[in-house]
């Protein structure tokens, strides 16, 4: 018997991963909502056209989510489908005045409708760079006020 005791932890840890895969619990995702607030119109007209574009990390291309709210106020609200947290996010949006869901661009390519992007980031001779738009999902609310013009 004492020549059996030995081996006792030995067979007990060989039966333990004998009876199937082990598998250690992965956490679950954590999702955050991600919301823009629009302001600067001075008139109630038009619809904010904008698009919400997530990637695990920056350089990945990202699934592009569009939203659109007309505008009937002072201020416009979209609000998105939740994010996973720590996601690499941008937004992009304009205001479409005429109704025909397009940016028009004058000559030289030059936005005739307002337009705005994340982190109210400048667009100065073409769109800004993106990492002046980038945002990480935190948890809790994600939002921000972005000045359209």
């Amino acid at each position: 018997m004492r020549d059996l005791f030995p081996l006792f932890p030995v067979a007990a840890i060989t039966l333990f991963f004998a009876t199937g895969p082990f598998v250690l619990a992965s956490p679950t995702s954590t999702l955050a909502p991600v919301q823009f607030v629009f302001t600067g119109f001075k008139k109630q007209a038009g619809q904010v056209m904008a698009q919400l574009s997530c990637a695990e990390k920056p350089g990945d291309k990202g699934r592009l989510i569009p939203a659109l709210a007309d505008v009937r106020g002072p201020q416009v609200v979209i609000r998105f489908p939740d994010q996973r947290v720590g996601q690499v996010c941008t937004m992009r949006a304009f205001r479409d005045e005429n109704g025909n869901q397009q940016l028009d661009m004058g000559p030289f390519g030059i936005p005739k409708e307002p337009f705005a992007f994340s982190n109210n980031a400048v667009a100065t001779l073409g769109p800004p760079k993106p990492e002046a738009t980038r945002f990480v999902i935190q948890s809790g609310q994600n939002s921000q006020t972005i000045l359209i013009k």
